[in-house]
């Protein structure tokens, strides 16, 4: 004989809130919101977050995760260099301890939010200059650790507080970029073999220390790359171009899911597309929902789920945050 829930189906669950971990395919309404919702796979999309406290440009650092992130220095536009930092957790950013210097711009963020390093950046006008000081961030404090071999800022970077890689650069005299790259063993930089193609502003967060990307960049800056490097943890090799060439763009993942975002296609145009890596080829997603470029970025450890923090829109700073989300994600139903 038929069962009622053979016939009519099960009573879908209630729950003041969402479950802690739901599974692909389970479906719930949230007496707290008063919605329906579900637990699935969903195309990538950017939603807005919750803004920065202080607006900033030129790169901030960034670390973690959309609801595990840090982000620190930068350049402020009233305020001018930044040593404060700030953590979020998903919902909302609060003041966290400052560095012991002010870490300026274009300085290279590793790691994730309670262990993250700093290393490099420059500032100008006065005092000019590219700097070698390196910070590391324990959950508590930040020290200061062994510096940088190259004074270099606008580089890219990725990895650990114990296994870290920046690549590239320049040194904002001559301003001119270099393929030059450094490992961090937790204690001291080192020199390891160079880019192929010397830049500067390429992509940062884009896997580990042996397994890599360096991402679009330019050499000088009206040489606007879209070619992608790839190191082994020995040697860097060309790989699959992105579809847009691009300069001070933002990235997260890995070598086999990544995800690079924003940046200028031209010394005078900026862009929201949006470019993710299957580990096989680049697919043009969804836009971004404001150009930007110089902005900071979580590093994350897949292409799913992260964070655009502030970044330039143009002759102004912008303190907007934006996350991404794609793959197994939360579903809301609204009436439409």
């Amino acid at each position: 004989m038929a069962t009622y829930s053979g016939i009519k189906g099960f009573n879908i669950q209630t729950i003041a809130g969402d479950p802690a971990n739901p599974i692909e395919g389970e479906v719930w309404y949230n007496t707290t919101s008063n919605v329906l919702k579900a637990y699935g796979n969903v195309a990538g999309a950017w939603s807005s977050a919750t803004n920065y406290p202080g607006p900033f440009q030129e790169f901030p650092g960034g670390a973690g995760t959309s609801t595990a992130a840090l982000s620190w220095a930068g350049y402020n536009q009233a305020a001018s260099y930044l040593k404060t930092s700030y953590e979020y957790d998903g919902s909302s950013w609060a003041a966290n301890v400052d560095m012991n210097r002010a870490a300026g711009a274009y300085t290279q963020g590793l790691g994730t939010q309670t262990a993250a390093l700093s290393g490099g950046y420059y500032r100008s006008p006065a005092p000019a200059g590219t700097k070698t000081d390196s910070e590391e961030y324990n959950g508590v404090a930040w020290s200061t650790t062994n510096p940088t071999q190259n004074a270099l800022g606008k580089r890219t970077g990725c990895g650990t507080t114990t296994a870290g890689l920046e690549a590239g650069g320049d040194d904002i005299g001559p301003a001119t970029p270099v393929g030059t790259t450094e490992s961090y063993d937790g204690t001291s930089w080192a020199d390891v073999a160079s880019l192929n193609t010397a830049r500067s502003m390429a992509a940062s967060h884009n896997g580990t220390l042996t397994a890599s990307f360096c991402i679009g960049g330019a050499s000088p800056a009206t040489n606007i790359y879209a070619n992608v490097e790839e190191y082994n943890g020995t040697g860097w090799t060309e790989t699959t171009n992105i579809n847009t060439a691009r300069k001070t763009l933002q990235g997260f993942g890995t070598t086999a899911l990544a995800l690079v975002f924003a940046g200028e296609t031209s010394p005078t145009v900026i862009t929201a597309a949006t470019e993710e890596w299957n580990g096989t080829t680049w697919t043009e997603v969804a836009d971004l929902t404001t150009a930007r470029f110089s902005g900071g970025s979580t590093t994350g450890t897949t292409n799913t789920g992260g964070l655009c923090i502030g970044g330039s829109v143009g002759p102004a700073s912008s303190n907007a945050v934006e996350e991404w989300t794609s793959g197994l994600a939360t579903i809301t139903f609204t009436n439409s």
